[in-house]
């Protein structure tokens, strides 16, 4: 049996002002092809599969045509919410879906039947505990009084309670069955991108573990990290990460999915496929002559999507005329062969404070909660002790709102959450 482990497809995502449907849709035909030409038998799809809670119609069309083009190649695909994912609209097909082989668990529902899914091929059994993405309110119960300490401690037994449930369950119902974990969680000594600024979610307060896993598991399949990894020891934890560069900071990761080897009940090989890169991201940085040499420099390249550049301008001295000057850049390369998705004019003389440096051009957008807050601390020149504290009390603050927060304020925010 083959199993093909992606995730954080993030359907929808915009780098800036631009759409990355293009990217998406060459790399969603490539995966069915891939699927069909290495004759993978099960497609595991672990959360985030849309960008917000409230996809447009074009991600919806994507999605469902990419498992439309499934469908004749006979293959069982298993969907897990992500943190991203509105769990009732990847619900709301699930009794459909499942009579096509594919089978949805947007949220926990706190029956392990659900989350719990026996796959034969031959003569070869499988069982997938397709845990989704789990909430603040799926593991705890607020209780008045508590320490952030004791609520971290509460969030990460419940994570552990839920995963142990799980492998008993499955080893009671499904004795002498591989077994196979899913989840979307952040695990401790994981590497985050730009695109992950602020790991808000459960696992990041959590810190959950490796250890924390319950034995059982031949392999943990994960999403919710974009960097892909391997954590643990044994290297079967993994993070397939995401499949297509989504900020400028994963340009140069090693996108991938993984592929999985089960024979005679043993999980024989894990094995990193690489995916095609589909568009070309720049970084391109200097002071203003040197940023325009760069941009001269760049060509475009033939079967690809048009590059996109991201530009840091960095002038030592503030002065009308370099403003303009960098104004010009849109101007002069709107015929080029790329585009310039951002840019950013520092000027070194200008400071707040000891560290943060006046930015030319920067706009709300681009900030996460958490950098809008610290540049409030910073103009407020705050002492490290008091900072530490304001910035935790800060962050729970913005997970009690979050976590009650309505789809509208989810799909505005979902540019700085992970």
């Amino acid at each position: 049996m083959k199993i093909l482990h992606t995730g954080d497809w993030h359907l929808g995502k915009r780098l800036y002002k631009h759409d990355l449907r293009d990217d998406h849709e060459l790399f969603l035909n490539w995966l069915a092809d891939l699927v069909d030409e290495r004759d993978v038998d099960v497609l595991l799809i672990a959360g985030d599969i849309f960008d917000t809670t409230n996809p447009n119609d074009g991600s919806m069309s994507l999605y469902y045509k990419f498992l439309t083009r499934m469908l004749p190649l006979g293959r069982r695909i298993i969907i897990t919410g992500g943190n991203h994912d509105s769990a009732s609209k990847l619900n709301a097909p699930r009794e459909l879906l499942r009579h096509l082989d594919i089978h949805v668990v947007g949220c926990t529902s706190h029956d392990c039947a659900d989350e719990v899914i026996r796959i034969n091929q031959g003569s070869t059994d499988l069982v997938v505990a397709a845990v989704p993405y789990l909430r603040d309110t799926d593991l705890r119960q607020s209780i008045s009084g508590q320490s952030y300490e004791e609520r971290v401690e509460a969030l990460r037994t419940g994570i552990r309670n839920h995963y142990e449930r799980l492998a008993d369950y499955c080893h009671q119902t499904y004795a002498q069955v591989p077994l196979l974990a899913m989840g979307h969680l952040y695990v401790n000594g994981a590497s985050v991108s730009e695109s992950e600024r602020e790991i808000h979610c459960v696992g990041g307060q959590a810190a959950f573990s490796t250890e924390h896993f319950p034995g059982g598991f031949n392999y943990v399949a994960l999403g919710h990290i974009h960097m892909p990894q391997s954590m643990g020891s044994d290297g079967m934890v993994r993070y397939s990460g995401s499949p297509i560069p989504l900020s400028f900071s994963e340009r140069a990761n090693a996108h991938q999915v993984l592929e999985l080897s089960l024979e005679n009940g043993i999980l024989t090989n894990v094995c990193s496929i690489r995916v095609p890169s589909f568009r070309r991201l720049q970084h391109v940085g200097g002071t203003l002559e040197q940023v325009r040499d760069s941009l001269e420099q760049i060509t475009a390249e033939e079967g690809q999507l048009t590059t996109l550049v991201e530009i840091l301008v960095e002038e030592a001295q503030e002065s009308h005329a370099t403003r303009l000057h960098f104004e010009q850049l849109h101007r002069d390369y709107m015929e080029a062969p790329f585009s310039i998705a951002k840019a950013r004019l520092v000027f070194q003389n200008k400071r707040q404070g000891l560290e943060s440096l006046l930015v030319a051009d920067t706009h709300l957008q681009d900030l996460s909660y958490l950098d809008v807050f610290e540049r409030r601390l910073d103009s407020s020149l705050v002492d490290p002790e008091n900072r530490s504290v304001l910035l935790e009390t800060y962050k729970q603050l913005y997970r009690a709102v979050t976590e009650q927060a309505s789809p509208f304020l989810h799909e505005n925010s979902a540019d700085t959450l992970s």
